[in-house]
């Protein structure tokens, strides 16, 4: 199960229209979701000095149409990864659905292999993200 403690990827399976609010925010709300329900904290998608969480966002996200998608979470980034190796890093795969308001995040740990396998195209923490972490961190 992903911490607030370490860093961590986190790939979340939901269906777009469960997301509430903007749909061009969906990523922040899902971040905002799971981050205060499991890791008890916020979602800091803003980068600081300190770290950030980063998001790499599906195609369709932000369709009306009732589909699903990965969202594909960086939590705690400090800055690159040592050689770039993304398998420093813990993957978690987590089910999410809303009913009634309330959010559900089912671990779905027989899926994080695929992920790996999935996930090891998107540089950690958003190659954007990472220049724009280093410059204010300097």
């Amino acid at each position: 199960m992903a911490t607030g403690e370490t860093p961590c990827r986190v790939a979340i399976y939901v269906k777009v229209t469960d997301i509430e609010g903007d749909p061009l925010c969906r990523h922040i709300t899902l971040g905002q979701a799971f981050c205060s329900r499991m890791l008890l904290r916020d979602f800091r998608y803003q980068i600081q000095p300190d770290g950030y969480d980063a998001c790499h966002i599906p195609p369709n996200f932000d369709s009306d149409r009732d589909i699903s998608v990965y969202f594909l979470f960086d939590l705690g980034v400090k800055g690159p990864l040592p050689g770039g190796n993304q398998s420093l890093i813990q993957h978690f795969v987590y089910l999410a659905s809303r009913t009634q308001g309330n959010w559900t995040f089912i671990p779905r740990p027989r899926a994080i292999e695929k992920a790996k396998q999935r996930a090891k195209n998107y540089p950690w923490g958003g190659r954007v993200e990472q220049e724009m972490f280093a410059e204010q961190s300097s």
